[in-house]
């Protein structure tokens, strides 16, 4: 994984998912299958931050062709959770996305809650087929670097 220094971290690669007490589960936790969405969100804010909005979603839009996710500690209702979004492979037709979920500290520090990776596919749902990821979206994320950008809870 490259490590680069990103100077638009807080605005780009960082979302804040509002948690809704529909997301809990009988445990008291964010139900696993939630991660999904939150995910969704922040790649929506990611793009729309990269690119400024300027995209025709049906001529270029994108299909989830594979998900992953490896939990690490759960999320309790009313926790502050940020999520970390990059890049981090760029194909012809296709990108991977990951995420690190991470539990704002009360005096013990931030915690892990997940990682995960998804697997993109450009997609014109105009023709119903699949595309070449649009110029649109390769300049800017090659301009910011493809890898996990260097965190606020990583160590000096």
């Amino acid at each position: 994984m490259t490590q680069h220094p990103t100077p638009e971290l807080a605005s780009l690669h960082r979302y804040r998912p509002a948690l809704r007490f529909s997301d809990i589960d009988a445990m008291g936790i964010v139900n696993n299958a939630v991660f999904f969405t939150y995910f969704e969100e922040s790649r929506v804010h990611f793009f729309s931050e990269l690119i400024r909005n300027q995209w025709d979603w049906n001529s270029a839009g994108v299909v989830v062709a594979r998900h992953e996710i490896s939990y690490r500690h759960p999320i309790k209702y009313h926790s502050q959770v940020e999520i970390f979004t990059w890049a981090d492979r760029l194909g012809g037709k296709s990108l991977d996305m990951a995420y690190e979920v991470w539990i704002a500290g009360e005096g013990r520090g931030a915690l892990l809650a997940a990682e995960a990776r998804s697997t993109l596919v450009a997609y014109n749902h105009l023709s119903g087929k699949s595309c070449a990821v649009p110029q649109e979206w390769v300049q800017p994320l090659q301009a910011i670097g493809l890898g996990r950008p260097r965190l606020p809870h990583d160590a000096d």
